[in-house]
């Protein structure tokens, strides 16, 4: 049958268990689950993508092997080929650049891109919130990571013939 959107759930569900979100809640309800939500839309792989973004990056350093995660063992679980790449692409590589590293490996990927605007729009409703606390960080955040990040996740979507110009989130 296959690797479906309820298995992603229950995969993203162990894997960050015990995991909370900046601001201190549950990663999963907080964050992944909100995601997949948001890009329930676009198809079962664009779900899956969101529920597994964060997977590599928060498992990474567990201390249990057996809560680790990786490309490898996404794809011996049976998780999609094209869900595999998302997750690659929007996933932060230690000490790269988020704006010429992260984003454009985003951009690159018509998935990940997907993934990328969801997270970026979430980013952006976050620092709005942070304004209401410290303004010039919420203000730094937005105007040299948020912003910059979003014309050029948007701008690949236009110029992408093939898989582009969808309804973006």
């Amino acid at each position: 049958m296959g690797f479906t959107v309820a298995d992603a759930h229950l995969l993203a569900l162990a894997a960050h268990e015990g995991q909370a979100d900046a601001r201190g809640h549950d990663l999963y309800l907080a964050s992944l689950r909100p995601m997949a939500e948001a890009l329930r839309r676009y198809g079962p792989h664009a779900e899956m993508a969101g529920l597994l973004r964060d997977i590599v990056a928060a498992t990474r350093d567990h201390p249990d092997p057996a809560r680790r995660y990786d490309l490898q063992r996404l794809r011996a679980l049976g998780v999609p080929e094209v869900v595999v790449e998302a997750v690659d692409a929007v996933t932060p590589r230690p000490g790269e650049a988020y704006i010429s590293g992260l984003i454009r490996r985003c951009a690159a990927h018509p998935l990940g891109r997907l993934v990328g605007l969801a997270e970026n729009s979430a980013a952006l409703t976050a620092s709005a919130h942070l304004a209401a606390t410290d303004p010039a960080k919420a203000r730094s955040l937005r105007e040299g990571r948020y912003r910059p990040a979003r014309r050029i996740l948007l701008a690949a979507e236009a110029a992408d013939a093939v898989h582009g110009r969808r309804v973006l989130v």
